[in-house]
């Protein structure tokens, strides 16, 4: 949070990357105002219905000169919404997300790939194994997207619906979910 305040200060468009500045820097606000729901996108926390919250994923605009859908995943990145808010001192409207990266997948090696087109995403993660996050203002989201679970090499034996975003390390960018997705990923 710390970081999006200093760019948005600073007229600096955001990025979600690891890099993290030293702790201590105390933030300007005590209160957030959270939303669970804007539009069709949803970001519940856990509950005893969701044990692991119930987060969707979208694409992002990282680049301001990228244009969705026309530059299909060029400048745009994959995420996952986990907390939609804002300060209550301030117009902005931002979401918590964690990072997705695009795994290379050249055609020979990988036959689902060239078989089906679709992407291979990688759950972002630091050297100790937590998710990669960060705060990015909602107006950079440009669309919803459906990933599938990768299940090339076996399913985890306790995968659920409920809990196949947090039990699945490799997933497939599902571009047959719409006609906007398929011509945006097919170029």
């Amino acid at each position: 949070m710390f970081e999006f305040l200093c760019h948005t200060e600073n007229g600096v468009p955001h990025t979600v990357s690891g890099a993290r500045s030293e702790g201590g820097n105390l933030l300007p606000f005590d209160c957030l105002q959270i939303w669970h729901k804007i539009r069709t996108l949803h970001a519940y926390p856990p509950s005893p219905s969701h044990p692991h919250g119930l987060y969707d994923t979208v694409i992002v605009n990282m680049e301001p000169q990228s244009d969705w859908p026309r530059c299909g995943l060029n400048g745009h990145s994959v995420v996952q919404l986990h907390m939609i808010f804002r300060l209550l001192q301030s117009e902005y409207l931002v979401a918590y997300v964690q990072h997705f990266d695009v795994v290379r997948q050249p055609r020979s090696v990988n036959h689902d790939y060239s078989a089906t087109g679709m992407h291979m995403l990688r759950h972002v993660v630091r050297n100790d194994g937590s998710r990669i996050g960060g705060v990015i203002p909602i107006m950079q989201i440009q669309s919803p997207v459906h990933l599938i679970p990768d299940f090339s090499k076996g399913a985890h034996p306790h995968l659920t619906s409920a809990n196949s975003y947090e039990l699945s390390t490799n997933f497939w960018l599902n571009k047959y979910w719409s006609k906007e997705l398929y011509f945006a990923l097919s170029s």
